[in-house]
C-alpha cells in the first residue's frame, strides 16, 4: 500500500499536466501513486501520459472518461481507484513544492483521529475569505474559509475518512466540492486543520473551458449554501476566528440531509 495517492483530474491541458507530473516525480520521496483522470482530452495529453508512464511506471494509473463529466466525478473516480492509505488531489495547474507532500503525509500520520483533513497553503489571488496566511520564498500563501468555517484547500486525509464521509458530493460539477467535504467532516464531529509548511503553487490558469463553466460554478456555490446552515455573508470584515474555526450549524433541512 502506498503512503499517498494523488488524484489529478485533467482535460486538454497537456503542458500544465506535464509540468505537474514532472514536479511530482522530482519532489515527492514517500511511497506514492498518481491517478490521472482524463476527461476525454483531444490535445497532446495522451502523449504526455505515455511519456510519464515511462518514468513513473506502476506508480501512474490513467482513467479515461468517454466524455468530460466534470471535476467532481473525475476526482471521485480517482479516489475510489486509489490504494494509498492517505488521499489527496491536485489541479492540473497546481504544483506541490519539493518535499511538501512528504511533510503533509508526516503531519496527517501524526494527527489525532479527530482530524479529518489537513489544508495545504496555496497561492490565492483574492483577499476575501482568508483564514490563515504564510510566506514562502517571499510569496504569500493562504487558506480559506466559508462563512467563518475553515475548509480543506487541497486536502490530505486518511482513506477511511474519505470513505466515511462519502467522497465528493456529485451534485456539484466543478466548485464547492472541497468546502462541502470539509463541512461534512465538521458536521461529523471531526476537524480541519492547517498543514503548516506545506505549500502548493496554484496560479489558477484560465482557459475557454473554465470560462464556459462559470454558470455551473455559480450553481455549485448556490447548492453549497442551500445545503448547509452557515451564517449570513458578512460584507464588512473577515469573520474567521482561529479560536472558533467552525461556525457551521448543520444541514439546512431534513430533506437535504436525507438526500446527502
Amino acid at each position: 500500500m502506498f503512503d499517498l495517492s494523488i488524484v489529478i483530474p485533467t482535460v486538454n491541458r497537456a503542458e500544465l499536466l506535464d509540468r505537474n507530473l514532472a514536479a511530482l516525480r522530482d519532489g515527492v520521496a514517500c511511497s506514492h501513486e498518481i491517478i490521472v483522470v482524463d476527461g476525454a482530452s483531444d490535445d497532446e495529453t495522451p502523449n504526455v501520459l505515455k511519456h510519464a508512464k515511462e518514468y513513473l511506471g506502476d506508480r501512474l494509473t490513467v482513467i479515461h472518461e468517454k466524455q468530460r463529466e466534470g471535476f467532481v466525478r473525475a476526482a471521485n473516480k480517482g479516489f475510489q481507484a486509489a490504494v494509498g492509505r492517505n488521499l489527496m488531489w491536485l489541479n492540473d495547474d497546481s504544483i506541490a513544492v519539493p518535499g511538501a507532500l512528504d511533510e503533509a503525509v508526516a503531519q496527517i500520520d501524526a494527527a489525532d483521529a479527530k482530524v479529518a483533513f489537513l489544508a495545504m497553503f496555496h497561492h490565492w489571488h483574492s483577499t476575501k475569505n482568508i483564514a490563515y496566511e504564510t510566506v514562502h520564498n517571499g510569496r504569500l500563501y493562504r487558506l480559506c474559509h466559508v462563512r467563518g468555517t475553515l475548509y480543506a484547500n487541497f486536502p490530505i486525509g486518511r482513506r477511511d475518512t474519505f470513505e466515511k464521509l462519502g467522497w465528493f458530493d456529485e451534485r456539484y460539477f466543478l466548485y464547492a466540492a472541497d468546502p462541502d467535504l470539509s463541512l461534512k467532516a465538521w458536521h461529523a464531529g471531526m476537524r480541519v486543520e492547517p498543514a503548516y509548511n506545506v505549500i502548493i503553487e496554484h496560479d489558477q490558469i484560465e482557459d475557454s473551458r473554465r470560462l464556459l463553466d462559470i454558470e455551473k460554478g455559480r450553481e455549485d456555490n448556490d447548492k453549497l449554501l442551500a445545503k448547509w446552515d452557515l451564517p449570513p455573508k458578512n460584507p464588512w470584515h473577515n469573520d474567521f476566528d482561529s479560536a472558533n474555526p467552525c461556525t457551521l450549524r448543520g444541514l439546512r433541512t431534513l430533506s437535504i440531509a436525507a438526500a446527502a
